[in-house]
């Protein structure tokens, strides 16, 4: 089977996250490997969820592997049919391209990761390589999460990683972190035609997003030397019951892209210095801040020996992404991570008719 043969089979999995089912597609993954009979190689399907797993398989000698190869194999939902030109899970070859969602982001990565270790699967290892494919990424990592909490995954169980997210196979060795907030504002309802006996919960929030864009500007006022500055915005909003009713309640959604100076915990602090700035002027305005979920920034230094050979090997310098992925997590159980992966954002990714160039998913596999 081609590279772009099995990323095809997985795009022909629907996962997309929410709800995930990832199951099916770690399943198919489990007995590909099982199939190549590869010594030395225990395969192991995580399930945590109903319907949803990752899959993990460590190959060659045990202790500290040398490699962690990871790849996600949920993705963002299709969106509206009749914008795609052919069905988004029946993948389609055409000019060269694999059309299809999830070809870019990220499956036909896993494809070539998965082609890589099948084409030295008789080859005895020095140390051992461990690859993840992993559930739940674009709703915030919980698959990978769950690897790491059920022990599946241990600190330093790997020298370095890769994760082949799409870079356009640059090396990318840093990104901001992110942080999303749901903020839920609390009014009183009243009947529109006399608003004064009401607190309307929709016009206290546009004072708050008012707020928070004046707070983009203030964090762009520091920048770091890789990342740029960290930026904020309201991304949704949704409220009210009735056109003749003073909404009681609006909630927004706050998304912020965090350089590592800003934890989210100054951000969220932020936050609560704008309701507390407004209360001041009106005493009824009241608004709860929920963290939804939380990245943090990856960051490796231009000179570490990863970042230096993954640049010899693709013969470019490094770059930095300003998307997130799961290289904060290995991070932090100190797996020094890169991402490096064919694909590239202008390839419609997140959107309809996403595809890639079947030349980089080939290279995708000499490089890893």
């Amino acid at each position: 089977m081609k590279v772009e043969e099995l990323a095809a089979e997985l795009i022909k999995f629907n996962t997309e996250v929410p709800p995930g089912n990832e199951e099916s597609c770690a399943a198919f993954l489990r007995d590909y490997f099982l199939d190549l009979k590869i010594e030395q190689c225990e395969v192991y399907l995580h399930r945590f969820a109903e319907n949803r797993a990752n899959l993990l398989v460590r190959i060659g000698p045990q202790g500290q592997a040398g490699l962690l190869l990871s790849g996600h194999i949920d993705v963002v939902p299709a969106g509206d049919p009749s914008l795609w030109e052919s069905p988004p899970f029946e993948p389609k070859i055409h000019d060269g391209k694999l059309y299809g969602r999830g070809a870019s982001d990220m499956k036909s990565a896993v494809a070539a990761i998965v082609k890589a270790i099948e084409n030295y699967k008789n080859t005895r290892l020095k140390r051992g390589i461990i690859f993840a494919a992993t559930a739940g990424e674009e709703i915030g990592c919980d698959g990978l999460q769950a690897l790491i909490s059920d022990g599946k995954i241990k600190k330093r169980d790997a020298q370095y990683g890769i994760i082949g997210e799409p870079t356009d196979l640059k090396v990318v060795r840093a990104h901001k972190g992110g942080t999303v907030f749901r903020i839920t504002f609390h009014g009183k309802s009243a009947h529109s035609s006399r608003p004064e006996l009401g607190v309307n919960a929709i016009e206290n929030a546009s004072r708050f997003i008012l707020e928070v864009a004046e707070l983009r500007k203030r964090l762009g006022e520091i920048l770091d030397p890789d990342l740029g500055p960290s930026v904020i915005s309201t991304t949704m909003i949704s409220g009210g019951t009735k056109e003749n009713v003073i909404p009681e309640n609006c909630q927004i959604i706050v998304d912020c892209r965090r350089i590592p100076i800003h934890s989210d915990l100054y951000i969220k602090s932020e936050l609560e210095k704008i309701v507390n700035k407004i209360k001041m002027t009106i005493p009824d305005f009241n608004a709860t801040i929920n963290t939804k979920f939380n990245y943090d920034a990856l960051s490796i230094p231009k000179d570490h020996p990863l970042v230096v050979l993954a640049e010899k090997i693709v013969g470019e310098k490094s770059i930095v992404a300003p998307y997130g992925t799961e290289g904060p997590i290995y991070q932090s159980i100190n797996i020094p991570t890169i991402i490096l992966g064919p694909g590239k954002v202008e390839n419609n990714i997140h959107g309809p008719n996403e595809f890639i160039e079947i030349k980089q998913i080939h290279d995708a596999v000499k490089i890893y």
